[in-house]
């Protein structure tokens, strides 16, 4: 694994599973932590030639990792799942300085679009709206919002990950001047300038254009869609809340069951009439 082989155990409780990723700047590998059983992701600062220098992205690598550690403070939802990574531990070691994050399950929305739009992309697209608007309220901005970088549950849920280029609001970060993908990166970002929480959205429309059949929506949804990607930061929509509500609008409603000792007893009121038949008439 490249720069990987020959290391078999991190820190004495990490055992090294596969590498994920190799980018310009970092190593990302899965691995099994002994000590709580349990899948988990180590990240290295590893600069390449075509990285930053390394003093800046030392400091880059450091604002990531305290805005991982803030994010952890976050409890779960009520059925356990998480929006952003949970920090386990950072550590030095031959290779670099790193951390170790739980492991979020599930797949990267890029997975999913690979295979076309899902029957469940409107729940998808309002959970990303809610779990962005949760990082906006602790004035973080993702800076690199894409799909590869969305992770989705079996049951719509939404979490995100990587966050080398965030930073908080109106944070001056030169070293990350002009960093970004083609795409879903805004003019500001690439000029360096401060970002806030438009500068996420601009990337978010993109990603809903993706993921949804935009034309077939309303046209006040399309409306917020196509004004979140305005280039001029000054033009571009910034009501996230707006944009959420009127997905959740398109959702159809959800069928109510009975109450579950109402379902009980209807089973075993059925099976009662049942047995009551097969008494009056015997089969012979």
């Amino acid at each position: 694994m490249m720069a990987m082989a020959g290391v078999g155990m991190v820190g004495k409780r990490f055992q090294i599973a596969r590498q994920l990723h190799r980018t310009a700047h970092s190593i990302v590998v899965l691995a099994y932590d002994t000590w709580d059983d349990q899948m988990v992701v180590i990240k290295w600062l590893a600069p390449t030639r075509f990285s930053m220098p390394f003093t800046q992205a030392i400091r880059a690598f450091r604002r990531e990792i305290e805005i991982v550690r803030r994010l952890s403070e976050l409890e779960p939802d009520t059925a356990g799942w998480r929006r952003f990574p949970l920090l386990i531990t950072t550590g030095r070691d031959r290779l670099g300085y790193y951390y170790v994050q739980r492991y979020l399950p599930g797949q990267t929305l890029a997975e999913i679009l690979a295979a076309g739009r899902p029957d469940d992309a409107i729940q998808i697209a309002i959970n990303l709206c809610w779990t962005l608007r949760i990082l906006h309220a602790y004035g973080i901005i993702h800076g690199d919002l894409h799909p590869q970088n969305i992770i989705v549950g079996m049951r719509g849920e939404v979490a995100l990950i990587d966050f080398g280029l965030s930073r908080y609001r109106y944070q001056v970060a030169p070293e990350l001047s002009g960093v970004g993908r083609p795409q879903y990166t805004p003019p500001e970002q690439l000029y360096g300038q401060p970002l806030d929480e438009r500068s996420d959205l601009f990337a978010l429309s993109q990603v809903l254009q993706q993921l949804l059949a935009v034309e077939q929506l309303p046209p006040s949804t399309q409306r917020l869609i196509v004004r979140m990607g305005e280039p001029l930061l000054n033009r571009r929509e910034r009501s996230l809340a707006a944009l959420q509500a009127e997905l959740e609008n398109l959702q159809p409603p959800a069928i109510q069951l009975p109450p579950q000792w109402l379902r009980n007893g209807l089973v075993i009121a059925s099976i009662i009439v049942i047995v009551l038949f097969f008494l009056a008439f015997p089969l012979r």
